[in-house]
């Protein structure tokens, strides 16, 4: 089939580029169309920058009730923080806005005050009830979601081209959540986090065959103090960014779970996170650590290209 493809941006405060494999321009246009405008729904929901957004006035406790969406992040988020012993903590908002303000006064917090941050979030503000209610049992002001929203939404969305007649592929890439759905495959570029420049060569190759592809690391996002740029994933068991791995890159059968699974194996020991992932159903990881060493699961290493 022919192959559109467009840009946009800014959605999710990123750029959005798209491509489908569609029997006409109309076609693609129309699930160009429908792919953005879940994106614009649920960005009103769950946007942690409106203050209009449900999610924004659910954290304040301006609104009791959480929508169906949000009440899906929540249990999702709430499931990997139980499944990865909290290695994965939507609480992490806490120590994120803590960092954030070390950023700002150029000055690192202190060990024990970054302890008595990490023991106040190590139980959720929140409890999910069997039957689907989400209730508040604590203060979520800082609750932070980014971790999984992002891949979620990117789901979702990808999901409004791939039931339409005469789409035969569809890949969203929203600012390194990367989605291959339907036919044939997908070559993913992980870029290496040592030479952050858009015309280095990638540090590996990956197929990607109707799945997801997340990479974390530091290269443009870090945590600048001073002289010293650390990770923007912080371990929320200590409090302290994660040092140990440099780069994490997951394949998943979906973008958020690609995305969860990526913060927990940059935060576990490499041992722990490999074995995580080789728990966890259609999973690959790849992973750079502090001293330039690769590590890749069994599953990635059948998907790399060299």
């Amino acid at each position: 089939m022919p192959v559109f493809t467009s840009s946009v941006e800014p959605v999710l405060g990123t750029r959005v580029a798209l491509r489908f494999h569609a029997t006409d321009r109309a076609t693609a246009e129309e699930a160009e169309r429908r792919v953005l405008a879940e994106f614009d729904r649920l960005e009103a929901l769950l946007s942690a920058y409106r203050p209009d957004s449900e999610w924004s006035r659910w954290r304040a406790s301006a609104i009791d009730e959480a929508g169906p969406e949000l009440r899906t992040l929540l249990r999702l988020a709430a499931t990997w923080h139980a499944r990865s012993a909290g290695a994965f903590n939507p609480a992490v908002g806490v120590l994120r806005a803590r960092w954030q303000r070390a950023v700002d006064e150029q000055r690192e917090p202190g060990a024990d005050e970054l302890a008595r941050l990490a023991a106040s979030i190590v139980d959720l503000p929140y409890r999910v009830h069997s039957d689907g209610r989400v209730e508040r049992t604590g203060d979520c002001t800082h609750l932070d979601l980014h971790a999984i929203a992002k891949g979620w939404i990117v789901d979702r969305a990808a999901e409004q081209a791939t039931t339409m007649t005469g789409v035969q592929q569809v890949v969203v890439n929203a600012g390194g959540d990367l989605l291959h759905r339907g036919a044939g495959e997908l070559i993913g570029r992980v870029e290496d986090p040592r030479e952050p420049y858009d015309n280095a060569p990638p540090m590996v190759l990956v197929r990607v065959v109707d799945a997801a592809l997340a990479t974390s690391s530091p290269s443009r996002r870090g945590l600048r103090v001073g002289e010293q740029v650390h990770h923007h994933v912080i371990d929320p068991r200590t409090g302290h960014p994660a040092r140990h791995v440099w780069s994490a890159s997951v394949l998943a059968p979906d973008c958020a779970t690609a995305d969860a699974l990526a913060t927990v194996v940059g935060v576990l020991p490499i041992a722990d996170g490999l074995a995580a992932t080789e728990a966890t159903h259609g999973a690959a990881c790849c992973l750079l650590d502090e001293r330039g060493e690769m590590w890749r699961s069994h599953a990635w290493d059948a998907a790399e290209q060299r």
